[in-house]
């Protein structure tokens, strides 16, 4: 029996939360698959309806001892960091359901989602590819998700300090309780058709970390397919809690695949305003570094 879902994780020292988050796969996979298939079968290892597989990125912590605590989950040991990306792929390529579930490690999963993400799933467009859920920060407040493409220049002025403002753009018109079609969803937790995936070659590699999503929805739409944000399905996600843990290779990341990005999708001209603006940011940001030491350096 080929199962429904292949949760997909790619941790990398994720110790402080890849238990909670798999606890909460299991938990979920359960409910779910009691509602759809039969409360006969009760325990994790006996059921077909999910399966979990986390790919570590050479994690140098505790991450991989807890995930092998989780007899049920398959995990892949890379020997070296290879990025988001790339563990995903890596994951795919182990994996065995319909739909594959993108999930980031710092994320709790409602114990009913993957109910509501299997009951839309069977009644839902048939060309529906990507669905998107609803996430929530640790307060119980809705974290946005599902915006449409950001264009050049509003991207450019939100490096250069007008982020609130596009990005209020961004999600403009957006009501995050209802059930709708988008552009793109957040990359913590999503779900894909497998062979949609495939289709489409899977993630871009070229992309360590950020802004892959995006490039997935771009290609995934480009041939056809739907993507909807289905507030039903919750998650809990630690905004920013994995990239917290490596500031500097995040903000290195950040900027490569920001300029790969707009190349591929808004060709050169694009890409270099882009690499001005981040240089720009940058220095900014040094200056006021600098200024703030100076001051410091002043006080009694």
């Amino acid at each position: 029996m080929r199962p429904f879902l292949s949760v997909i994780i790619v941790t990398y020292n994720s110790q402080e939360f890849i238990g909670d988050c798999l606890k909460s796969v299991e938990i979920a996979g359960l409910n779910a698959f009691r509602k759809a298939i039969g409360q006969e079968r009760n325990h994790a290892s006996e059921c077909k309806f999910w399966e979990t597989i986390v790919v570590d990125n050479a994690s140098t912590d505790r991450t991989v001892e807890i995930v092998k605590g989780f007899e049920w989950v398959r995990l892949i040991c890379n020997r070296e960091n290879l990025g988001f990306a790339s563990g995903v792929n890596k994951g795919a390529r182990e994996s065995k359901g319909e739909w594959l579930l993108l999930l980031n490690p710092d994320c709790i999963v409602d114990e009913n989602a993957f109910a509501k993400l299997y009951e839309f799933a069977q009644k839902s467009d048939e060309r529906i590819a990507v669905i998107g859920m609803q996430l929530i920060n640790p307060e119980g407040t809705i974290q946005p998700s599902g915006r449409r493409f950001p264009k050049v220049w509003e991207f450019l002025l939100a490096l250069l300090g007008f982020h609130q403002k596009m990005e209020a753009n961004w999600f403009k018109g957006r009501d995050f309780s209802k059930l709708q079609e988008v552009e793109e969803v957040s990359g913590a937790a999503f779900a894909i058709k497998s062979k949609v995936f495939q289709q489409v070659g899977g993630m871009d590699e070229n992309f360590f970390l950020f802004f892959e999503e995006l490039d997935l929805c771009r290609r995934v739409r480009a041939e056809g397919w739907k993507i909807v944000y289905l507030p039903e399905a919750k998650v809990q996600h630690l905004w920013g809690a994995s990239v917290k843990k490596v500031p500097n290779l995040a903000r290195k990341a950040q900027k490569k695949s920001a300029i790969f990005y707009f190349h591929k999708h808004h060709g050169l001209l694009a890409a270099i305003l882009v690499a001005i603006a981040f240089s720009l940011r940058d220095f900014a940001h040094k200056i006021r570094t600098l200024a703030k030491a100076k001051l410091i350096s002043y006080l009694p």
